[in-house]
């Protein structure tokens, strides 16, 4: 049934299967880059920011 509805979306779009099996690589390629790199965020220390005292400049 999905593989029908590809079908009648490209005929009706006048796109080629080609074109969408390679734009499907490059989602496929863009969600595992996407995963890749926040498994790394998630290794890496979280950098800890001391909180900026402002001096006292009333006086």
């Amino acid at each position: 049934m999905l593989l029908l509805a590809v079908v009648t979306a490209c005929v009706i779009n006048g796109d080629t299967m080609t074109g969408v099996l390679r734009q499907a690589t490059w989602l496929v390629v863009a969600v595992i880059v996407l995963i890749v790199v926040q498994a790394i965020d998630m290794r890496l220390p979280q950098p800890r920011v001391k909180p900026v005292t402002e001096p006292d400049t009333n006086g």
